[in-house]
């Protein structure tokens, strides 16, 4: 007769239960695409108990917007819906919060919707890192600085936001939309250079035309931002010397051997000079207005 062994018995590791895919997004560079530009709306329109909400919603429906996508690629398989489920459910009470403190900032969401749709339905068709795709996520990524300014500075009397101010009522340091729009263009045009620039770090590695592609557009955004900075009364010089840091990084770091840990490092190094600089503009405009 055998002796029963008193140890628990252990399951195969095979069967451990593991969690379900879509819950965490695996995109790192995006986290600086969601914060920068709502970090410089809040600083810019002055902080608002509205922003509280408004940041929740914004992070939490990143999540809801990546389990969705997931979703969708996977041609709504039952696995990758619990998450889209959670986060959906999970925005509601920001979203809620947002509509009963500030109404008015219903008014950008058509401006949003579209760029939602091209991204579902790239991600639908597995086309989720086409440059259109790209193209329309930092669009919208992007945005949520002038909506952020907006809900710092209280309703607009018009039907779009942006186009004026009441009377009297600016953001920081007095400043109005048109210097906003023209910080807008400056963070814009640097994230949707990392499009470019991350495909020849990694995708098109090695591949001379998008090489050379990333090389004119950080050029080309430069004139552009500087020329947006100057026609809204702030100093053009620090875009300028931005963009051309920019320029030597997209032709001298594919070049390497650098490894995508250090290629990460040199983002987060560029996005937080790009919030430096974004954050300063402000304080140029009297300067500038008096040149």
């Amino acid at each position: 007769m055998t002796q029963r062994s008193t140890r628990p018995e252990r399951r195969p590791a095979g069967r451990r239960r593991r969690r379900g895919p879509g819950w965490v997004p695996d995109q790192h560079g995006a986290w600086a695409m969601l914060a920068v530009p709502l970090l410089v709306g809040v600083v810019l329109g002055g902080p608002a108990w509205v922003h509280v909400p408004l940041a929740v919603l914004w992070f939490v429906g990143y999540f809801a917007f990546f389990a969705a996508g997931l979703w969708l690629k996977s041609r709504f398989k039952a696995r990758y819906l619990p998450p889209v489920r959670a986060y959906g459910i999970a925005t509601v009470v920001p979203a809620v919060a947002v509509l009963v403190l500030r109404p008015d900032l219903l008014v950008w969401v058509p401006l949003f919707l579209p760029l939602l749709g091209v991204s579902l339905w790239s991600s639908y068709r597995r086309r989720e890192r086409s440059l259109l795709n790209d193209g329309a996520t930092v669009l919208a990524a992007c945005l949520m600085l002038p909506v952020a300014f907006a809900a710092g500075t209280g309703p607009a009397p018009d039907l779009w936001p942006g186009i004026s101010l009441p009377d009297g009522v600016t953001g920081l340091g007095g400043i109005g939309w048109p210097q906003v729009w023209g910080v807008f263009v400056l963070v814009l045009a640097y994230f949707a250079g990392t499009i470019l620039y991350v495909k020849t770090l990694i995708r098109e590695r090695g591949e001379r035309s998008y090489l050379v592609a990333s090389a004119v557009y950080h050029v080309a955004a430069g004139v552009v931002v500087s020329v947006a900075l100057a026609a809204a009364g702030l100093a053009w010089w620090p875009a300028a010397l931005l963009f051309a840091g920019l320029t030597v990084r997209s032709v001298w770091v594919p070049r390497t051997d650098a490894k995508p840990l250090q290629f990460g490092m040199g983002e987060v190094a560029a996005s937080v000079l790009v919030l430096v600089v974004a954050l300063w503009l402000p304080s140029t405009l009297s300067v500038a207005g008096a040149a």
